[in-house]
């Protein structure tokens, strides 16, 4: 008999016991309690989950100082007394957010204590503003945060980015359902009338596998505006609305550079295969880039290839905020969005991620959104390129929920972040997103 157990050799260390599994709580808040005589709460709703009601107390010194000793940490009490109470950048008490009118908070390190006549109560390490405006919103779902400072290259210079690119819904393509996905996935308008920054993503899967996720963006026409700081008129590029943009897609119309050629003739391709049309004209010049387009077209026209039609918008950050966030990219819960991989020859890869997250946002004057906040959902997000995302359209039931189970369960000594690059997901100086 083998004294070898193979069930054995993925074993990972026993954990000691702990307390609540901290947690990053989004509360929209309706009232504040800040009694005299005991402890202040911000109470409300959680922000995904809005039949939750929650009251929300923060820490005291002594209760930071064992979560961190009970997490393998240890820290002295005048460092944390400095956090909260001496320091120079010390936390907002709840009574200043009341005293403020503050109605969205991001509570970190929030680890639950209990519950009283169904409402269910925690205390937190830390209250973040998410906006100082009554009007701000939330918007939630898969996203990926961009930031990139501006670059100076051989060709030019290539502005900053600081943007949210968010995932609003994912549906399987049929004959009977692609014309429409389409128009939904690229109207510039949402449903109460209000401008909105769309793109539409086409996730090709094979055997099990995404093997290409060509983009299209609404097509572009010229305007022309008075320059207050110019003093004269200039041309600026307008979004023109969907049936326009898909006209200009089926009809061939050509895009302002070789990569965004490659990634329209792959999209037509798909659309063309979809409604059983004949084999588009591709406008590539690239021969490996033609052909992997005409590929596609058969590869879904004979059925081999399957096609999930991704709707996205992207909402770029406030002016003010975007400085912010262009400074905080490389702390954690900003880096977590995109994945750094060694190549052979020593250069660094950077692929973007996407995590479920949750970005506050007011609106221009037309209603088209601005991020002044934006965060992954969880504490320790596990983030994924573009081809290993869930989403409900793409897999069973079953496997999302648990997929869900197994993110919720990251042991917070131990975040995993998987692998995402590959060749497919690279960023073009005039695509703000990967192919």
């Amino acid at each position: 008999m083998s004294n070898f157990d193979p069930s054995k050799l993925n074993a990972r260390p026993s954990r000691r016991a702990s307390g609540p599994r901290p947690e990053r709580i989004f509360l929209v808040v309706t009232n504040y309690e800040t009694p005299d005589g005991g402890f202040h709460y911000a109470v409300g709703h959680r922000a995904d989950r809005p039949d939750e009601q929650v009251r929300v107390r923060l820490n005291t010194v002594a209760e930071r100082v064992a979560d961190m000793s009970s997490g393998g940490k240890s820290v002295s009490e005048d460092k944390v007394k400095a956090q909260y109470v001496t320091g120079e950048n010390t936390r907002d008490s709840l009574a200043d957010k009341a005293k403020a009118d503050i109605r969205l908070i991001a509570f970190d390190d929030a680890r639950r204590v209990g519950e009283n006549d169904g409402v269910v109560e925690y205390r937190a390490h830390w209250p973040k503003t998410i906006s100082t405006q009554p009007d701000a919103e939330l918007m939630i779902g898969k996203g990926h945060i961009r930031l990139r400072e501006a670059v100076e290259h051989a060709n030019g210079r290539a502005k900053a980015q600081a943007y949210v690119e968010l995932i609003t819904n994912s549906t399987m393509a049929t004959t009977e359902n692609v014309d429409q996905l389409l128009h939904d996935s690229l109207t510039i308008k949402d449903g109460q009338g209000r401008a909105r920054d769309p793109l539409m993503i086409m996730r090709i899967h094979h055997e099990g596998k995404i093997v290409g996720a060509p983009r299209l963006y609404p097509s572009m026409e010229t305007a022309k505006i008075f320059d207050q700081a110019l003093g004269e008129e200039r041309e600026v590029g307008r979004r023109v609305d969907a049936d326009k943009s898909i006209e200009n897609l089926l009809s061939a119309a050509p895009g302002r550079s070789d990569f965004q050629d490659a990634q329209y003739d792959a999209v037509r391709a798909v659309v063309a295969a979809l409604k059983g049309l004949d084999e588009p004209k591709f406008n590539s010049t690239d021969e490996a880039m033609f052909n992997k387009a005409r590929n596609m077209y058969w590869g879904v026209r004979e059925g081999a290839l399957q096609v999930e039609v991704i709707a996205a918008e992207k909402i770029d950050f406030g002016a003010d905020t975007r400085k912010t966030y262009l400074k905080d990219k490389d702390r954690p819960q900003l880096a977590a969005y995109t994945l750094k991989e060694a190549q052979a020859d020593t250069t660094v890869r950077e692929t973007p991620a996407y995590t479920d997250t949750v970005v506050g946002i007011l609106r221009h004057e037309d209603g088209e959104p601005y991020a002044v906040y934006a965060s992954p959902q969880a504490l320790w997000p596990k983030a994924y390129k573009l081809s290993d995302l869930h989403l409900a359209s793409s897999q069973p039931a079953a496997e999302a929920e648990a997929t869900a189970a197994a993110d919720a369960q990251a042991p917070a000594e131990d975040p995993q972040i998987p692998a995402m690059a590959s060749d497919d997901d690279a960023y073009e100086e005039d695509s703000p997103a990967p192919m």
